[in-house]
């Protein structure tokens, strides 16, 4: 009679005639639920969205207003390009609520603690598809731009430091989103009301047209919202003069640690579940 020895599984290994589990290490943990993200939004049809979305949005605002706003001598193209790009960020975030919802609902969460990886890990996977998607949305937004005569003016660091500003906006909301999601019942409804925010934030912003063309009462919001600030400080770094960082980097941190501070109170919500 003979006798076999299982092999020891992903995740295991062999110990005195146990099996022990290997834990993962955060880096590939997180390629490979990056990665898996990743093939869902290509099979999806996010991808291609993520890379058209800015290019359908621009030329929706382009054809319309370029010829009015040009009559001043200003290329329309350099003036709108930031605020698509920027509106693209908005878009990737709301997306991103419904992605941490569907994980929560499919119990993806549950599944991932009984495996040797951080925990913070399906996090880290979700928003590494964020940062991809923003490379798509500048990618596609960048290059119906520059068709249209969209240039950067600036030095290679003013035009490094335009397209982190972009990331950035895109993943700091995208952590506040991700946690809304990951707690909400219904994470597609609230991605339906997120609609509403974006819409008027875009509206009401320096991204279109310039503060001069609102009503004296509106402009202090419009000139001092975020939008306006992310899309005044793109303009900058684009035509290389004139640079102010404060207002973007004080709007960057403080994103950033919200969102920071939310996806730790979601965690915690589900452990409590």
């Amino acid at each position: 009679m003979t006798t076999t020895t299982a092999e020891p599984t992903l995740g295991t290994r062999a110990t005195g005639g146990s099996m022990a589990r290997t834990s993962v290490g955060p880096v590939a943990a997180t390629a490979t639920l990056a990665r898996q993200k990743v093939l869902a939004a290509v099979r999806s049809g996010d991808v291609v969205f993520a890379v058209l979305g800015p290019v359908v949005f621009f030329l929706c605002f382009y054809v319309p207003l370029h010829r009015q706003f040009e009559l001043g001598g200003a290329d329309y193209a350099q003036y709108l390009t930031p605020i698509i790009l920027l509106q693209a960020g908005l878009f990737t975030a709301i997306t991103a609520t419904e992605t941490a919802g569907h994980d929560a609902r499919a119990g993806v969460h549950e599944r991932m603690m009984s495996l040797p990886i951080p925990r913070v890990t399906p996090f880290l996977g979700r928003m590494a598809w964020v940062v991809v998607r923003m490379l798509l949305a500048l990618a596609g937004g960048l290059g119906i731009g520059w068709s249209l005569g969209f240039r950067f003016e600036g030095s290679p660091w003013h035009t490094l430091v335009f397209m982190v500003l972009v990331v950035v906006f895109g993943l700091a909301l995208s952590m506040l989103t991700d946690a809304i999601g990951t707690v909400a019942r219904n994470s597609v409804s609230v991605a339906s009301i997120l609609m509403i925010p974006q819409l008027i934030l875009v509206m009401a912003s320096t991204g279109l047209v310039p503060a001069e063309g609102f009503p004296d009462w509106a402009q202090p919001f419009v000139r001092n919202q975020p939008m306006s600030v992310f899309a005044d400080t793109l303009r900058e770094l684009a035509a290389g003069t004139g640079i102010d960082l404060t207002a973007a980097a004080a709007w960057s941190a403080g994103l950033l640690a919200a969102g920071g501070a939310a996806i730790v109170t979601a965690g915690r919500a589900q452990v409590k579940r």
